[in-house]
C-alpha cells in the first residue's frame, strides 16, 4: 500500500493532538477525584481512565472525520485526497480499539463498532474483526464467529476499492470465514467456517455457502450432502 510522508504526518499530529487531550483529560481527574480517595492505588485508576479516555477521543476524531470525509463506496487512487483520510480513520479505528480493549468484554464488542460508525441491531454476537465499520451493517441477531474478518475494503494495484458489507437478520458468518466489500449475506443464512466470499457476492435467504472461493452447497429445503433420500424417522 502506497504511504505518503503527508499520511505519517497527519497520523501523528492527530494522534499526538488525542494523547494530548487524554493525559490532560487522566490529570484533572486524577488530581479531583483519584489522588484524594484512592491514595497510592490512584496510578491504576489514571492508566484506566488515560486508556478510556484516548479511546473515546478517538472514536470521536473518527466519526468527525467521516463527516469531513465520507469515505462511501467506490473505487479511490492511491493519490486521492479521500485515500489519505481513509488510512488516517483506519488508524484512528486501530488505535481506538486498542486502548478500549480492556473495557469491551464480548459483549461490548458491537457497542465498540457503533462507536466508529458501524450500524449494528440488537442480539449480535460479535466474535470476529470488522474493518471499516462505517461501511458494515449487521442487523439483529447476526452472528460473527471467532476469528472471521468482515472487511469492507480492498486494495488492488494503485486504488482501493470501498463497498459496503450488509449481514442481514439471523445470519451467520462461521469461525474463520473471510467476508469482502460488496458482500450481502441474506436472512438466516450461514457462511461456513474458514470460507471466504468474494467482492460483490449476494448470498440469498437461508442459504448455505462455503469453500474458497465460497459458493452456494446447500438451499433453503433442500437436505445436507449425503442425506438426500434418507427415511423419516
Amino acid at each position: 500500500m502506497k504511504a505518503h510522508p503527508l499520511d505519517y504526518l497527519f497520523s501523528t499530529l492527530a494522534l499526538g493532538l488525542l494523547l494530548a487531550l487524554a493525559l490532560g483529560a487522566t490529570a484533572v481527574f486524577s488530581s479531583v477525584f483519584a489522588r484524594p480517595f484512592l491514595g497510592a492505588y490512584h496510578v491504576l485508576a489514571d492508566a484506566l481512565l488515560f486508556l478510556l479516555a484516548f479511546g473515546l477521543l478517538c472514536a470521536l476524531g473518527a466519526r468527525l472525520l467521516l463527516r469531513a470525509y465520507p469515505l462511501g463506496e467506490g473505487l479511490i487512487a492511491m493519490d486521492d485526497p479521500r485515500f489519505t483520510a481513509w488510512k488516517l480513520y483506519t488508524v484512528l479505528y486501530e488505535f481506538g480499539c486498542g486502548a478500549l480493549k480492556p473495557f469491551t468484554v464480548m459483549f461490548f464488542r458491537p457497542l465498540l463498532q457503533v462507536l466508529f460508525g458501524a450500524r449494528i441491531g440488537r442480539d449480535v454476537a460479535l466474535g470476529g474483526k470488522l474493518v471499516d465499520p462505517h461501511l458494515i451493517r449487521l442487523e439483529e441477531g447476526a452472528i460473527i464467529g471467532e476469528g472471521s474478518v468482515v472487511t469492507a475494503h480492498a486494495i488492488n494495484s494503485g486504488s482501493i476499492l470501498l463497498a459496503p458489507v450488509l449481514i442481514r437478520k439471523g445470519a451467520t458468518i462461521g469461525v474463520g470465514a473471510v467476508v469482502y466489500p460488496g458482500v450481502t449475506v441474506g436472512e438466516h443464512a450461514v457462511v461456513a467456517a474458514n470460507a471466504v466470499v468474494r467482492s460483490g457476492t449476494s448470498i440469498a435467504a437461508g442459504e448455505f455457502w462455503g469453500g474458497v472461493p465460497a459458493r452456494c452447497l446447500r438451499r433453503p429445503g433442500e437436505a445436507p450432502p449425503g442425506q438426500e433420500g434418507a427415511p423419516e424417522a
